[in-house]
Parts: structure tokens; sequence; C-alpha cells
């Protein structure tokens, strides 16, 4: 579900008798929303004209006070009875932004235009409610969502530039709240991403208690930020809050509890932020969600992933197969071509894969996105045509928005150059072009709709070094001091947008930086992304462990690059997905290439079990010194599989402690390794555990754990 763009808002704009007016479809009638007892509804008090935003699991209650405030109330769990309250002493809003120097905050004061609600896909409402500032001389639009079985609420603020000459926007919070909490302590969660080489960063874990920090715990988010886009947290008897973010730019977020004043404060500020805005031009404050939970950090991820699935990721292709097995072409480099790449498309056929995708290196160069005539002397739409014969969909690498010194488009268009003297890395030597810079932007559109179309793209791979470039640029139709929020808004976004809807067939796979850019926007747009860009098997694991808290386990694609020779190379590349093979794969023997077939057949089965299930983290993220163990239960088929791997320090006989079983319940327990099984009680294998022997060091065991009928 993607919010109205802005470009459709525009054109509801009126001019009425001399004086704007904002007249957006659906607001000129009053805000009442109610179906059957369990969907969700938006009611309005006109009395304590509040609105009352909820469904069966939650429900958010906000005020606008006859003084003109516009605040937050409560956020309350119906399942748990859990209220979070907003400060009595400390007034709390939703909307945070600065306008021409004027902060529009929980002090502003707002004259109410109208307001209204409207049915939203899939099962929800959206209230919409519209203000006019004489402060700043524009107006606020605020909207919030929610979703049936679903304790999460969504929103955003719009601002309208009303005044006849520029404004500037020069801050935005995604999510300014406030909360209750005096006498109570607060434990905050939240994880990395993948940051140069893994060197800074790779999904690691930071667990603070808020309440004895010193200082409020920082996130650096978005493209070529430190960490993603999400956190949590929860008090001393594990009710909790979940916060996630729809912004690929730079982002500062903070999560503080200040034991002075008892007050539990969080926020997300877009970074770099100088937008300016022509008369009834529109603002976008990024949207952002917060959901409700009640258990440990496994609960505050699975309960953000199942929103994630049913509310904003990419539909997936496939369902009934997806994450797919792929083979991609990077095991071999830039030296590539059309005669070895078919006979490795003949045997990734052979083994089962979906998908084959031709990596970086069949361009003439970055930037000229034709095929080189030496590597495909028949053209890469004959070698696409020849992948789908073999039942394959055709995967293409694409980094639109870099382009070599040399290449026709910089030749041609020196100017489109992302402008920045501080830049330091490069995307293979190549130069970044400004996605913000309205020419460069038609540009990409127009040459990834040609790259699709000419050459028969299924799934497109788009890498790229930083896909929210820095540019201070003052040629371009950015302000040179916007570039973040401009070139991820304006840039990427409309790119993605403009593409999609032209192309919807064509799914796209995010692999920015090796996994830069964890972020819940990225989610609606591509169907899976890279976590991170190493060989390592236990790199690779560290990176699983952790992005399985805020995103479903289908966005934790890896490359196989290795020479796959035992279970734990193949399997500690398998949890989650899709299982991507990157290896010389027509240098492999007949005995490996067995191997392999039956590796792809393990994952096939299971597949859908792990993108959909339950992850729970039964041990400390793996650093090499003990055996490592990852599960995933399906909550409604009850069944489980669990993933141990033996390091080299690890014991050769480890207990695995399952978890989220039923008590009561019969349980088949079968190992991949040994083909041994037995039954036990759900109760037994969670308070006694699940006897492994390793044979020997480098192996991985699959544990399948099934419910029997009795």
């Amino acid at each position: 579900m993607r919010w109205q763009s802005k470009k459709a808002s525009r054109k509801k704009i009126v001019q009425l008798f001399g004086s704007v007016l904002l007249f957006v479809s659906g607001l000129a009638v009053p805000c009442v929303a109610q179906g059957s007892p369990n969907s969700p509804f938006v009611n309005y008090d006109p009395e304590s004209r509040t609105w009352t935003v909820g469904n069966e699991s939650m429900e958010a209650i906000f005020q606008h006070s006859p003084e003109g405030f516009f605040r937050y109330r409560s956020l309350v769990n119906k399942k748990t009875g859990r209220v979070w309250a907003a400060p009595a002493a400390e007034p709390s809003s939703p909307i945070r932004l600065t306008v021409d120097g004027i902060t529009l905050d929980e002090n502003a004061t707002y004259q109410l235009l109208r307001h209204s609600s409207l049915p939203i896909k899939p099962e929800g409402v959206r209230v919409l409610i519209l203000f006019s500032t004489q402060a700043a001389q524009g107006q606020v639009r605020f909207e919030a969502e929610v979703y049936a079985g679903q304790p999460f609420l969504r929103f955003r603020t719009f601002y309208t530039n009303t005044k006849s000459q520029r404004s500037f926007v020069t801050e935005a919070d995604m999510l300014s709240w406030k909360f209750a909490g005096a006498n109570e302590v607060f434990r905050g969660f939240f994880v990395g991403q993948w940051k140069f080489g893994g060197a800074r960063g790779n999904f690691e874990p930071h667990e603070v208690n808020l309440t004895e920090a010193e200082q409020a715990a920082e996130a650096f988010t978005g493209a070529y930020g430190d960490h993603s886009a999400w956190g949590a947290l929860r008090d001393g008897p594990d009710h909790g809050i979940v916060a996630g973010w729809e912004y690929d730019g730079r982002a500062r977020a903070h999560a503080e509890h200040r034991k002075d004043t008892g007050v539990v404060r969080l926020d997300a500020q877009v970074m770099r932020l100088n937008h300016p805005l022509g008369p009834l031009d529109e603002f976008a404050v990024p949207g952002a969600f917060l959901g409700l939970f009640h258990g440990d950090w496994d609960e505050a991820g699975y309960r953000t992933q199942r929103f994630v699935e049913a509310v904003l990721a990419a539909p997936m292709p496939d369902p009934e197969i997806f994450p797919y097995v792929m083979f991609d072409t990077w095991g071999y480099g830039e030296v590539i071509h059309e005669d070895t790449l078919r006979q490795a498309a003949e045997r990734a056929a052979a083994l089962g894969a979906e998908v084959f995708t031709v990596d970086l290196g069949w361009a003439v160069r970055i930037g000229d996105w034709y095929p080189d005539p030496e590597k495909f002397p028949n053209g890469l739409k004959a070698f696409s045509d020849y992948v789908h014969s073999l039942g394959m969909k055709f995967g293409l690498h694409f980094a639109p928005l870099e382009a070599m010194p040399d290449s026709a488009v910089l030749r041609e268009h020196p100017d489109w150059e992302a402008y920045n003297p501080r830049r330091q890395t490069n995307y293979f030597g190549a130069t970044p072009l400004c996605a913000s810079h309205r020419p460069v932007r038609e540009w990409i559109i127009a040459e990834t709709l040609r790259i699709i179309r000419e050459y028969g793209v299924d799934w497109l791979l788009q890498d790229g070094e930083n896909m929210v470039k820095y540019c201070e640029s003052t040629e371009h139709s950015h302000d040179p001091n916007d570039s973040v929020y401009s070139n991820a808004v304006d840039g990427l976004h409309e790119i993605l947008h403009a593409v999609q809807e032209a192309e919807p067939g064509v799914v796209w796979e995010n692999c920015e930086d090796g996994g830069g850019m964890q972020t819940f926007h990225m989610v609606q747009h591509y169907v899976t992304s890279i976590i991170n860009d190493n060989a390592d098997h236990l790199v690779t694991r560290q990176g699983v462990w952790g992005s399985t808290f805020p995103f479903p386990p289908r966005y934790t694609d890896r490359y196989m690059i290795v020479t796959p020779d035992n279970t734990y190379v193949t399997r500690s590349h398998m949890f989650g997905g899709p299982f991507i093979l990157m290896q010389r794969i027509t240098e492999w023997s007949w005995p490996m290439l067995e191997f392999m077939r039956r590796e792809v057949e393990i994952y096939k089965s299971i597949r859908q079990l792990m993108r959909d299930g339950k992850v729970y983290h039964l041990t400390p993220p793996p650093d090499g010194t003990f055996n490592d163990a990852i599960q995933s239960y399906h909550e409604s088929s009850d069944q489980s599989v669990i993933f141990l791997y033996r390091e080299d320090l690890g014991p050769s006989l480890e207990t695995v402690w399952p978890r989220g079983l039923r008590s009561d319940g019969f349980y088949r327990v079968s190992f991949q390794e040994t083909g041994q099984s037995y039954t036990a009680t759900g109760s037994g294998l969670m308070e006694q555990g699940i006897p492994v022997t390793f044979r020997q060091k480098g192996m991985a065991e699959i544990i399948s754990i099934q419910p029997v009928v009795q």
C-alpha cells in the first residue's frame, strides 16, 4: 500500500475566489468509519474534538484542543490492556517540521478545515485531517492508517505552501512521539546494516538500557547509513513498541528515557534538509509506523515482519514457490562469454534454478548499457531467450545511477554528475549520476525501460554505490543543500515508481552497496535485498541473525560465491532467501553437481516455512566460538525447521532448545544428515532440548519438527 504520490495530490489543489483552498478527495464529509466489530475504524467525537483510530488489537487517540493544539493522547494495546499515554506535563504531537524557521509541533496552533476517512487496501482505513496554520502560512495534512489484524499505526504528514513566495522546509521528524514512563525501566533494541564491507556494520545487535543510559540511543539509517530503519523498546513486564520509517535517505533516530521527567521520547529526523517549496507545492514527511507487542525481541521482529508482508512489501512473484533458487554469474567476474554462460545456464537449470542472472560485465561499459558484442556476439536478447527456453527467468544486473567518465551519457552531459567534493569511494571507477536532477532522472527512467524491453528482463538486480547520492551542484534542478531528501524522494523513489508502474511484471532485487539501504521504503519496491556482500560463511550468518529482526526472511539474500563442498557452506547461505549460487558452475565435478542438486531440493522443501515463520534466535549472534542455531516456526501449520552449524571451536555433541511449540502437542523430530527421527511432546523438546551429534567439522544440520496427529 503506497502513500498518495506528490504529483497526484497536486492535481487536487484548486483556487477559489482568489484564496487558496486544498481539496482532498473524501475530506468534505464528517469522519466516521465503522464496519463489523473487528474491522478497522475511525471515530470522531465533536464534543472532545478527538479522533480514535483502531482495530481489534489497538487504538490511537488524537485531539485538536479548543486552543488549537493537535496532540497525541494515547496508544492502547487492546490485547494486553497496556496504555502508552502521552506525558501529562510534556505534550506530544505526531507532527514536527520546520518551515521558514517556524516549527510546527505540539506547541503550534492550527485551525481545523475538514477531516474524513476512507477505506484502503488491504482491509484498512485511513483518517485524513486537514489544518491551516497562520504562523507558517500553509496547510498541514495528517494521515494515519490501521489495518485488520495488525497492531500497527502507520502515519505521515504533508505540508502545502499557500504563500505567494517560495518557502523552505529545513526540519522534518518522521517519528515525533513521547510516552509517559515514570517509575519504569525501558530497554531499547536496534540492529545495524552492511557498511564498508562489513568493517563498520553487519546487522550487529544493539541492546540498550534506556533508563540507565546517560544519553539517547542513536541510529544512523538509510542508504550508506550504519543501521536499519527500525527499533524496538519494552518495559519491565515486556510490553513493547516497535517503530520503523519509510525513507531511503539518511536519517538520525533516537530513543531515550529521561528518569527525571519520566518521559520516553522517540524521533527520526531527516538529515541535511533544505527543501524549497513554490506556491501550492507540497512537502511530504516520509512515512513511519508504530506497532505494539508483548514479549521478547523475537516477538517484536515477528510482529514487524507480519505487518510488512501484509501492508508494505512488494508482492512476491510466484508466491507458491518464492523465494527462488537463483544462479548469478559474478563467480566469473566480468570475464564472461555467451558460450560459457550457455553452459552455466544449462547446469543451473539442471540443478533446479528458477532465475539466471547475468551480473556486472555484460555491457560495453557502466553507463553504456548495451551488450558487449565480443561477449555476446548474438546479442543479449538471444541469450535471454535461451535462458527462458530452459524454463528459467532472466535476471540482469544494472547500476542506473552510475556511469563511466568515458560513457556516452557523461561525454554528452558532464554536468549530470552528482557533484560531491568529499566523495571518497566510487563504483568500479564509475562517476555517480544525480537522480534528483530532472534530466538525469528522465534519462534513467527511459534507459531502464529500454533495457527491460529490449533484453527480455524478468528480474532486475539493481546495484550501485549509494543509491541516494550527495550532490552540491548549483546547476541542477534540486537545491544544493537538499540533495539527500531530493535524491531519495524526487530521485530514486520517482524512478522506481515510474518504471515499476510501466513494467509491473518485472521484479527488483536491491543490492545497494551490498546491503546498505535497509529501510521500509526499500521493501515496497524490491521483492528481496542482499544483506551482506561477503563470501565468508560466518559473516553471512551474522547478517541473517540481525536482519531477521526487522525484515521478513525473504529479504535476506546472500551470494554463495565459494566452492560449495560441504553442508556448512551451503546451509550458511540457505536460511531465508532467495538461495543464490554464484560459483563457476561450469567447473564443478559431477559429484558436486549432484550434491548441490540435493541441497536445492532441501531448500525448496522448506523455503515457504522459513519465509512465513516466526524466527527464533536460539543462540547469541554467531562469532565462531560456539555452534549457532536459528529456528523458523510456522504458527498455523505448527511446523518448525532449525539450522544448527558446527564451528571448528564448537563441540561435536550439541543440544538445541526449540521454541514456540505447543506444550501439549506431539512432534516428529527428523535429522537431515543422519535420516534418523523420533517423537516427543512439545514440552519435552522445549525443556530437555534436542541432542545433535556432528560426525565432523564443516557440517550443518537441518532439524525438521512436524506435528503428529494423535
